[in-house]
């Protein structure tokens, strides 16, 4: 019998745990600890920062999922690691000890190395960062003025740094305010798009051009020093790292993209983690030292993979790290067998960004220059795979195992308590409507009435009531697919949006040199 342990419940993390205990044997055990008691989807943060996602779209308790695939869930912080001795120390007193250990608890910001940063700005790292950024952008939009998107020097994932700028942009023009307000874009890259990969491919012009139709400015080969409380101070360097420029820039709204580090009880991990608490490992995704620990994700020591005036960290996405998991699930299984593993290079980087009703896809292979593949891709179709594939991933983390019983009312009776529970508030609302398009359903007479006769009855409007019922219930149908029907799910709804774009183009192409 072995007992792996994996440290982290969220996209890494629960997709091996759910791949290692599928493929391991019915005496084996999978533990997961997590300081947080839900998964949530990372990437889609910045839409929680802008408004267009509620919690409840993205995060749900991730216990029952686990405990339903015979997988031990320990709601608790990691104090320390001790690989010598082969055990987990946890903030709740519990002492775990492991046959092979698997790190995947993410990174943590450190805005404390930039004075004011932590104070002053706000982060979308975390879904509680993303909502304390919602709260002070919808104080921002009452009293416009400027707005300064920045990563900090050594800041990895700039992706998103670039989504969030066109979210921005996208939001305030609804808004009709966008002219009210100046957009400036903070990054430590030598040039926009860069990314974290070098190498001049399409990306450079494309982000470059994309900045210049939003009339979003740039501030690039940049070193935030201090943050104030209505001002951050930026150095601008040459291509040789001296000081080329300084530029003092007035806010007041500011999102800022920190370096990663490693989160507290790992980062002191004697002979697991580098200078800044983050995993080292090598090819097989396993530190040198201690072979029986892996790591995965955010929480992984990768090194730059361009040289660069400011320091750049690598990129990183979902893509990514499944396809890591995947390596590290196998040589996991290698290991307890004996067998080779699986060498992790080269990697590839690919991700989806969206920019409010567009989007850019961005391919590298392998990430690591010199490079054969290198292109970027825009249009409406990018913007509705990222909500696609939301969608499908986080069904693919909710999905009930193949012979499990499933709840008969879960979505509904979520529903039905939120309804009965603000009966006095709901009779006097006004009734809410979807923005769907509409949907004609001929429901024989009996539960017409019953339907009517509960909106009356609860103060609701027939129509609005009957669609979040009807979405409950679909959510609740959901929950009984197996793999295979989350996949053709996943298919047909893609194949659903495709067909309701207004513009059926495959966006503009960008393609890179062999850089």
């Amino acid at each position: 019998m072995t007992h792996v342990v994996i440290l982290g419940a969220g996209i890494a993390g629960v997709t091996a745990a759910y791949a290692l205990k599928a493929k391991l044997g019915p005496r084996d055990e999978v533990t997961v600890v997590s300081d947080k008691p839900y998964f949530h989807f990372v990437p889609s943060n910045p839409w929680v920062a802008m408004g267009w996602r509620e919690r409840a779209d993205i995060a749900f308790p991730i216990g029952p999922c686990l405990d339903a695939r015979g997988i031990r869930f320990i709601h608790s912080g990691v104090r320390r690691i001790q690989p010598d001795v082969i055990q987990v120390d946890l903030e709740n007193g519990d002492v775990l000890f492991y046959d092979t250990l698997l790190v995947a608890t993410g990174a943590t910001g450190m805005a404390d190395e930039i004075p004011g940063l932590a104070d002053y700005t706000h982060s979308v790292m975390h879904i509680e960062q993303a909502e304390k950024a919602l709260a002070a952008y919808r104080e921002f939009v009452r009293r416009p003025g400027p707005i300064v998107i920045g990563a900090a020097p050594g800041a990895s994932v700039l992706g998103p740094l670039y989504e969030y700028a066109f979210l921005i942009d996208a939001d305030l023009k609804r808004r009709n305010i966008r002219e009210r307000v100046s957009i400036t874009l903070v990054t430590p890259e030598p040039w926009p798009g860069h990314l974290g990969l070098g190498g001049e491919g399409g990306s450079r012009g494309a982000v470059t051009a994309a900045l210049a139709d939003t009339r979003i400015s740039a501030i690039c080969n940049a070193r935030t020093v201090r943050v104030d409380r209505d001002t951050i101070h930026i150095v601008e360097v040459d291509t040789a790292g001296n000081e080329k420029q300084t530029h003092v820039l007035p806010y007041a709204y500011s999102v800022y993209w920190p370096a990663f580090g490693g989160v507290p009880g790992v980062r002191n991990a004697a002979g697991l983690v580098d200078e800044r608490g983050l995993v080292v490992v090598d090819e097989y995704l396993r530190n040198p030292d201690y072979p029986n620990v892996f790591a995965l994700g955010a929480c992984v020591s990768q090194p730059a993979v361009d040289a660069t005036p400011v320091p750049v960290g690598a990129p990183d996405s979902v893509y990514s790290i499944s396809r890591a998991g995947e390596i590290v699930v196998q040589n996991i299984l290698a290991m307890i067998d004996g067998a080779p593993l699986t060498s992790h290079v080269p990697q590839r980087a690919k991700w989806l960004t969206d920019m409010g009703t567009s989007g850019a896809a961005y391919l590298s292979e392998p990430q690591v220059p010199l490079r054969d593949i290198n292109w970027m891709r825009q249009g409406r179709w990018v913007h509705q795979a990222k909500v696609d594939f939301e969608k499908y991933f986080v069904n693919k983390i909710r999905l009930q195992p193949s012979g499990q019983a499933h709840s008969p009312a879960s979505q509904i009776a979520g529903v039905m308590d939120r309804l009965l529970s603000g009966l006095a508030d709901a009779r006097s609302a006004a009734p809410s409507a979807g923005s769907g398009k509409p949907l004609e359903i001929r429901l024989p007479q009996d539960p017409c009435i019953e339907l009517r006769a509960l909106a009356r009855s609860t103060g609701r409007e027939p129509g609005a009531l009957a669609a979040e019922l009807l979405a409950a219930a679909v959510d609740d149908a959901k929950a009984y697919l197996d793999d295979n029907g989350v996949e053709a799910l996943a298919r047909a709804r893609r194949e659903l949006l495709v067909e309701a774009l207004p513009e059926r183009q495959p966006g503009v192409e960008f393609h890179g040199g062999g850089t």
